[in-house]
């Protein structure tokens, strides 16, 4: 069972040792990596091949650069380029927790009715603390039940019910989610929650920390779009759009420990 793992990179010479160190010491080794590149000004290229060719591992690293029109469409490039039965997306600026990861996914994959694998995050966050996330696995409607970077699917999930769509800048994950729940209502089941340590570590700092408030108007987008606007969805939206400016406005405030607070009590760390 082969692993593709997808990475976008666009100028990321200063994130992406970590990101292909936490790759190439995996202890299952049937993997290949994609890095689909935006034509980065940069050495992140260089040091992509430089780390694989040391490790004697260069046939197991992929490299498209071109233009791109955005995360999704790098994200689709490499589905389409992948030579895989099982798919996961790390973005440059993340990493993997630990050497067995791809292990533990191939074991859970035996299961021939297990269609994802999910797990637990890190979320390194120096502004407002970090911490342990677990997945919500929380209604559509409420937010993204999964840590996107700790899934891995099935090849044949994208095959079936598509890519990720090009015109969801930051939120293109969530609308993939929300266009499974749609198409397949028993998507949920076909998954398996893998808890004894986190699968991945999120670094903040990213494409959709940084533009959060847009990843939200996204998001209403994409449950209005799939039909799933409704009363619920609208209080969720509006308590969102409050924490974001609640956030913004204790940091100013010199107060960012009380975000780090309410953090762990959330997320009980």
């Amino acid at each position: 069972m082969k692993i593709s793992i997808i990475t976008p990179t666009y100028n990321s010479r200063e994130t992406i040792i970590r990101n292909i160190s936490s790759v190439i010491i995996q202890s299952y080794n049937n993997f290949e990596h994609i890095i689909i590149d935006n034509k980065s000004n940069d050495d992140t290229i260089l040091i992509a091949k430089q780390l694989y060719n040391e490790h004697g591992l260069i046939d197991r690293l992929k490299i498209i650069s071109e233009k791109d029109k955005g995360i999704a469409d790098a994200f689709n490039k490499g589905i389409k380029s992948a030579s895989g039965d099982i798919i996961a997306i790390l973005n440059s600026d993340d990493a993997y927790y630990n050497k067995q990861v791809f292990e533990k996914a191939s074991n859970i994959f035996k299961d021939s009715k297990i269609l994802f694998m999910h797990g637990d995050i890190y979320f390194n966050d120096p502004v407002y603390g970090s911490n342990i996330r677990k997945p919500l696995l929380c209604p559509i409607t409420t937010a993204m039940p999964y840590n996107h970077p700790s899934m891995f699917l099935r090849k044949e999930v994208h095959e079936r019910y598509g890519l990720y769509d090009l015109s969801y800048k930051y939120a293109m994950d969530y609308e993939f989610v929300i266009r499974l729940e749609k198409l397949f209502p028993g998507f949920r089941e076909k998954g398996k929650y893998y808890s004894e340590w986190p699968i991945a570590i999120m670094y903040s700092g990213g494409a959709s920390w940084n533009n959060e408030l847009k990843s939200i108007e996204e998001s209403k987008v994409a449950l209005k779009k799939h039909g799933f606007w409704n009363s619920a969805a609208r209080k969720n939206y509006l308590l969102r759009i409050i924490r974001f400016h609640l956030k913004r406005y204790l940091y100013k405030l010199n107060l960012s420990g009380v975000v780090k607070y309410w953090r762990n009590k959330k997320w009980r760390n």
